[in-house]
């Protein structure tokens, strides 16, 4: 008897904590990015299904990366014409040809890098423009979305379609990553010293000398102005014709309910900040799985370590020259390499060296044979490199990847490849050889990952936390500051700056009258004292 009743209570609690499961479970519609990006946003995605909830992933028919289906959530696809359909290699070539361009390319000054910066931001525009008027021309997927009784909106900040449809819905919105279309969004929600905050391509620190400063703020400028002037206006003439509102889109990104920062300050160099920013760097990290029996072996038995090189997501090869360069200096060394490359057949290519169409990343970088990451500096690398204690050589293409570098760079755990486009065998051969025989480096970089990991709250953990947060209060408006519905010159207090200039203008003259006159009457008094003793 005592074991029905005990078998009878575990089923009765086990009912009561589905119930509840169900109870707080909700409705996500997703706006994500394609190539790194989904598969980042895909990782929170995951987490969020397990907690109970239910997601619809919102993509075009012409997504690449975005799977049609999936087992663990919904998948909404937009028609999109087979006009602007694009194929994988198509758009892998046109992206590896620009990434080349870029880093292979010497350029005359940090402003050459930042209009070619803009100008591809532009084709981008383009290509999104497209892909939102066919979203809000579709009035059976909109109608869907109505209808589809959603709690909240999770949206990659980089596209557009999500902070629209967050209006366009009343829905709040949690935007995953730091990157609006033009700039890291910092700018946009928190006051941003340009005195020690950096800009992209400024290729400086927070600590800049004057010139630093100057060039710092001219780049900013320069940013400001174009993406007001050429990327934004594209977007805005969206907003009136679907959402028939004056908002701007710059002002919708600003109306965000939470803003998970894929940033972690023992990286990113500090700034001011907001109450409704919570920051997850590194929360893609994780714990290693057990590598290919090939590979395992190879790890293993390697007597001075392992240099594990990889280049990101979409760079598996590079122009000859530089493949050629890169791999004799490789060669050079004692210690093992195992190199992501399906590029042409390598004359240079050391005995040493494996190379390989895809590696495990995370799994590599954990490996206690693993003595330096030879990257090109992109987020999700750097993070996993922080992660589990390796020193990074750092061979930037573009993009934010220099600054990324530049940052551990400054907290000696990194050393960085300047040019690129003149790198020879000898180059990577000391610079490898530099932060293996050095062990600051590799100090510098544990130190850095016992920080990472010293944190109450893991950063996937705050990403589901902060996600559930805005469902079960329809949003986070109190973590909002006043300071977003301001006008700019109330903002800046030019309203304020300029009463109180006329003030002391007005006070100035008034004594000046005042003072003007006592000094007429005293000469006058005077002048006639004269004239009564003469």
């Amino acid at each position: 008897m005592a074991s029905i009743d005990k078998t009878f209570g575990v089923s009765l609690l086990t009912c009561v904590l589905l119930l509840l499961t169900c109870a707080q479970a909700g409705k996500i519609l997703v706006i994500p990015v394609e190539g790194s990006h989904w598969i980042n946003i895909k990782i929170l995605m995951m987490e969020l299904v397990q907690k109970g909830h239910e997601l619809t992933a919102l993509r075009p028919s012409t997504s690449l990366y975005i799977e049609e289906t999936s087992e663990d959530y919904k998948v909404l696809t937009v028609p999109m014409s087979m006009q602007q359909a694009t194929s994988r290699k198509e758009l892998e070539e046109y992206a590896l040809n620009w990434i080349f361009q870029q880093a292979f390319t010497k350029h005359g000054s940090s402003f050459s890098v930042a209009w070619e910066f803009i100008q591809v931001l532009q084709t981008g525009t383009q290509m999104s423009t497209v892909a939102i008027g066919a979203l809000f021309e579709n009035q059976e997927i909109l109608e869907g979305l109505k209808n589809g009784d959603f709690d909240v909106i999770l949206g990659d900040p980089y596209n557009v379609a999500g902070v629209m449809l967050a209006h366009y819905l009343k829905l709040p919105i949690v935007f995953f990553g730091r990157w609006m279309p033009t700039e890291d969004i910092h700018f946009a929600i928190a006051p941003s010293p340009l005195s020690y905050v950096p800009v992209i391509n400024s290729r400086v620190t927070d600590r800049m000398v004057f010139s630093e400063r100057i060039k710092n703020v001219l780049l900013y400028y320069s940013y400001l102005a174009a993406s007001h002037l050429l990327i934004y206006p594209a977007y805005d003439k969206l907003v009136q014709r679907y959402l028939n509102t004056d908002v701007s889109v710059f002002d919708m990104y600003k109306k965000a309910d939470i803003y998970l920062m894929k940033v972690d300050f023992v990286f990113e160099f500090p700034r001011p900040t907001m109450p409704n920013a919570v920051y997850i760097g590194g929360f893609q990290c994780k714990a290693p799985k057990p590598l290919a029996k090939e590979i395992q072996d190879f790890m293993d038995n390697s007597e001075h370590g392992v240099v594990v090189f990889s280049l990101g997501t979409i760079v598996r090869t590079l122009p000859l020259n530089i493949a050629r360069e890169i791999a004799a200096g490789l060669a050079q060394l004692k210690e093992r390499v195992i190199w992501r490359y399906s590029g042409e057949p390598l004359d240079t290519l050391g005995n040493n060296t494996k190379t390989v169409d895809w590696l495990p990343q995370n799994d590599l970088l954990s490996h206690p044979q693993t003595k330096v990451f030879l990257a090109h500096g992109g987020e999700n690398g750097i993070y996993e490199a922080i992660c589990h204690g390796v020193p990074v050589v750092g061979f930037p293409l573009f993009g934010d990847q220099y600054e990324n570098i530049l940052r551990l760079k400054t907290r000696g755990a990194a050393v960085l490849l300047e040019n690129t486009q003149d790198i020879t065998a000898q180059d990577i051969f000391s610079a490898i050889r530099l932060v293996i025989d050095d062990p600051s480096y590799s100090r510098a970089m544990k130190h850095l990952s016992e920080l990472h990991h010293d944190t109450p709250v893991p950063p996937r953990d705050l990403a589901v936390f902060w996600t559930e947060f805005v469902m079960r209060h329809r949003g986070a408006g109190h973590l909002q500051a006043a300071g977003h519905d301001l006008p700019w010159y109330q903002y800046y207090l030019l309203d304020v700056t300029a009463v109180l200039l006329l003030g002391l203008l007005l006070c100035s003259y008034l004594m000046y009258t005042f003072f003007r006159a006592v000094l007429r009457t005293c000469c006058g008094r005077k002048d006639r004292r004269k004239k009564k003793r003469s």
